[in-house]
Parts: C-alpha cells; structure tokens; sequence
C-alpha cells in the first residue's frame, strides 16, 4: 500500500469535517503528526481544483479567527463562503462553541 504524502493525509482529513463545522489547524496537526503553520500553508497553497474538491474553508484559528484573513482576497472568499453556508460569526470569528467538529479518532473515522 502507498504511503500518503502529508497534504494528502491534511486534505484527507479536511474532507471529513461535516457540513455547519469547523476545525483548527493545530487539530489537524495533532492528527496528522504536523504542525499547525504546515497545515496552514498546505491549505493556502492550494490551487483552484484542489480549493473545489475539499472544504479548506472550514478550516479556521483554534479562537475560531478566519486566519486567512491574513491572505487578503482568499481570506475574503472564505467568510463569504462560511457565511453563505449560515455559520455564526462573530465579527472574523466562527463560534467555536456551535461549530467545532473534533472527529472521532477512537473509533477510526479519522484514520487513512
């Protein structure tokens, strides 16, 4: 069996958030044995197609924070799309508290 690379196991895992929630960074990190600013800059560094096929904008600061912000336009795009998709914001912030999405790692749904 191939090895997956580590943006494979991060776009792996960003796939796996549910619609209406939200993870950090330093969440997938943990997972895919990372750091939180690798994580960080596999996600911003994704191309159009890759940007179509995961939901990277799910993906936010442990505060809750839309860190791509940051970024300028792309920060934007993912607001726009968090608040098209109806999740609570407060100010550049996502409430954490009604949409944090920590999967299930003891039974495996996380694995690769």
């Amino acid at each position: 069996m191939k090895e997956s690379t580590l943006k494979e196991k991060i776009l792996g895992l960003v796939s796996k958030i549910p619609e209406n929630k939200v993870t950090y960074f330093g969440y997938i990190a943990g997972i895919v044995g990372s750091d939180a600013r690798t994580v960080g800059w596999v996600l911003s560094g994704l191309n159009e197609a890759e940007m179509g096929q995961v939901p990277w904008y799910r993906v936010v600061a442990k505060t809750g924070f839309i860190s791509a912000l940051k970024l300028g336009p792309k920060g934007l795009r993912q607001k726009q799309i968090l608040q098209e998709e109806s999740y609570t914001l407060v100010g550049d912030s996502v409430d954490m508290g009604k949409h944090l999405w920590e999967g299930d790692v003891e039974n495996g749904d996380l694995l690769f």
